[in-house]
C-alpha cells in the first residue's frame, strides 16, 4: 500500500488538485512527515501567490508569464529544491485551479491541442513467468505491454508472453542491466517484438548508455536519468527518447517544458506516472497529445482510488473527464482516503462514542463547529469514520500566552479521538499531522489543546510542550495546557 498526499488549492470558491506519493522516500524526500513539514514550511509563501492569475496564454513559464502557474512554479521550485513530489502536487493543483477558473479543460488552458486517440500501455511487473502470462491474459487487447525484466538475456518470459499477443513489448530494465548481457540479446529482443527499451542502466552509467544508443536497433528511452529539464542535454546524447513523469519532474509545468523540448529535438516521448491515484494521473493525461507512448495504467491497477477522474476501458483507451481542469473530483467516501476534511456531522458520532462518557464537554457538538474557519478531520477506514479531530480559530486563553504566538494566529485542537478498532494503526498520528499542516496553511503559527494525563505523552512525541501547571477539571481529571509551533 502506498500513502499519498492530495493537495487542494482554492480561490474564489473553486478548487484545483494535485498529488504527491509516499514512494522511494529517501530518494525523493517523499515520506509523509517530510512532505507535511515541507507544506508547513512553504505555507507563508503559498499565501502570497496568485495561482489563478492570467499567466501567459501560450503556456506557463514563458517570458510573458507575469502571473499564473508558471511564475508560481518558479517561486515554489526555489523554495523546494529537494522535494520534487511536493512541488509537483502544488504545481499540478495550481494549473488545475487556473483551468477551472477559466472554465477550460487543462489541455486547453496550457495551450495544447485536444488529445486524440489516447491509449495506455499495460505494465506487467517482474514475477514468475506463470504469473506474468496470467496478467497479460487478464488484460488482452491493449496497444502495448510494458514488461519489467531482471535480465535482458532471459528470453523465456518474452517468448511465453509473445504466444499470448501480437502487441508490441516495451521492456524496462529499472537500472539493473549490464551492457555485456544486453548487446548480444538485441537481435532476439527485436525479433520478439520489443519496440522500446527503458532505462537499462543506472543513472550514473552515461558511457554505457551512449554506447548502447550507437549499437541498438531498438530505441532506448531514459527514465531515472531524466528528472528535470537540466538533464535533457545529457539524455539527448545518450538516449533516443525520454519518459516524462510529472510527479518526478516537479509538476505539470516542467513536464510540459520537457515534452516540448524533446519533440523539438526529435526525441521519442513517453508520458508516465508514479504510484498515484486519479488526483495526479488525470492531470498527466492532459499532456498525452505530446507523447508517442502513454503509460497511465496505474488507475487500472489501483485497489482503491480517491475519486473520479480519467477512465480506462478494458483495452487501455483513455477518456478524459468532460469537466474543467483535470476533471478530477475527490470522493470523500472513496476507500482510498485515510484522513479527509469532512463536515461536522461526520465527526460528531465518533466524538460522542469515544469522548462522551469521560469528557462530556468534548463529546458533544461545540458552538464553533459550524464557523467558516473551523476545520473537521476524519480518519477513515474504507470510507467510514473511525477517528476525528477539530480545529477552531481560537487563541490561547488569558494566562496561557504562548511565546512567539501572534494574536489571531492560534488554532485550538479539540475532540481528538479514535475508535478502539483504529488505535495502534497510526490513525491518531495521521490526524494530528494533518491538523498541524492544515493550520499552517490557514495562516496559524500555534496549535494548542488541553490534554489529560493519559494522552500527554502522545502529544509530547509530536513536538507539543506543556505550559503552566496542570489543572484538575471536575469530572475529567488532571489536564495539561500543551502547545506547538507549526512553522
Amino acid at each position: 500500500m502506498t500513502r499519498t498526499v492530495i493537495v487542494e488549492v482554492e480561490q474564489d470558491g473553486v478548487s484545483g488538485y494535485g498529488e504527491a506519493s509516499c514512494f522511494m522516500t529517501d530518494h525523493y524526500n517523499s515520506g509523509l512527515e517530510r512532505m507535511h513539514a515541507d507544506l508547513r514550511r512553504v505555507a507563508p509563501l503559498l499565501a502570497t501567490l496568485n495561482p489563478g492569475g492570467p499567466g501567459d496564454p501560450g503556456g506557463p513559464g514563458g517570458p510573458g508569464d507575469p502571473g499564473g502557474p508558471g511564475s508560481v512554479w518558479r517561486r515554489l521550485a526555489a523554495a523546494l529544491p529537494a522535494s520534487p513530489f511536493v512541488l509537483a502536487a502544488l504545481d499540478t493543483a495550481t494549473n488545475d485551479l487556473r483551468a477551472r477558473l477559466l472554465g477550460l479543460p487543462l489541455w486547453e488552458s496550457l495551450g495544447l491541442d485536444r488529445p486524440q486517440g489516447l491509449r495506455s500501455s499495460f505494465s506487467i511487473g517482474l514475477d514468475t513467468p506463470e504469473t506474468m502470462v496470467r496478467k497479460l491474459r487478464e488484460r488482452p487487447g491493449w496497444c502495448a505491454y510494458k514488461v519489467k525484466l531482471a535480465d535482458p538475456g532471459d528470453l523465456r518470459i518474452l517468448r511465453e508472453l509473445r504466444e499470448q499477443t501480437d502487441a508490441p513489448f516495451l521492456i524496462d530494465g529499472n537500472c539493473g542491466w549490464e551492457l555485456s548481457r544486453l548487446v548480444p540479446a538485441l537481435p532476439d529482443l527485436r525479433n520478439l517484438g520489443v519496440r522500446l527499451i527503458e532505462q537499462p542502466f543506472p543513472r550514473a552509467a552515461w558511457e554505457e548508455a551512449r554506447t548502447l544508443k550507437e549499437l541498438s536497433p531498438i530505441p532506448v528511452v531514459a527514465d531515472e536519468s531524466i528528472t528535470s529539464p537540466a538533464d535533457l542535454d545529457a539524455c539527448a546524447e545518450a538516449f533516443h527518447g525520454i519518459n516524462v513523469k510529472p510527479m518526478k519532474a516537479g509538476g505539470i509545468t516542467p513536464a510540459l517544458t520537457l515534452l516540448r523540448a524533446a519533440r523539438e529535438r526529435g526525441l521519442i516521448t513517453m508520458l508516465g506516472c508514479m504510484p498515484e491515484s486519479a488526483a495526479g494521473v488525470s492531470a498527466t493525461a492532459h499532456l498525452g497529445g505530446l507523447a508517442d507512448h502513454l503509460d497511465v495504467d496505474v488507475v487500472d491497477l489501483l485497489a482503491v482510488d480517491t475519486g473520479q477522474g480519467l477512465a480506462l476501458d478494458a483495452t487501455g483507451h483513455v477518456t478524459l473527464p468532460d469537466r474543467p481542469g483535470s476533471g478530477y473530483l475527490p470522493d470523500p467516501a472513496a476507500h482510498g482516503w485515510y484522513v479527509h476534511r469532512v463536515p461536522a456531522a461526520r465527526v460528531h458520532p465518533v466524538r460522542k462514542e469515544v469522548l462522551g462518557p469521560a469528557h462530556p464537554a468534548e463529546g458533544r457538538a461545540h458552538p464553533g463547529d459550524g464557523l467558516p474557519a473551523t476545520r473537521h478531520l476524519a480518519a477513515l477506514r474504507q470510507g467510514r469514520a473511525v477517528g476525528c479531530a477539530s480545529l477552531y480559530a481560537e487563541d490561547p486563553p488569558d494566562g496561557c500566552a504562548v511565546p512567539g504566538s501572534r494574536p489571531g494566529r492560534g488554532r485550538r485542537l479539540r475532540g481528538m479521538a479514535t475508535l478502539g478498532e483504529a488505535r495502534g494503526t497510526g490513525a491518531g498520528t495521521a490526524l494530528l499531522r494533518t491538523a498541524l499542516t492544515l493550520s499552517a496553511l490557514d495562516g496559524a503559527d500555534t496549535v494548542w489543546c488541553r490534554v489529560d494525563d493519559s494522552a500527554a505523552g502522545f502529544y509530547r512525541k509530536h513536538g507539543f510542550e506543556v505550559l503552566g501547571r496542570p489543572l484538575d477539571l471536575p469530572g475529567t481529571g488532571v489536564h495539561h495546557f500543551m502547545h506547538r509551533s507549526i512553522r
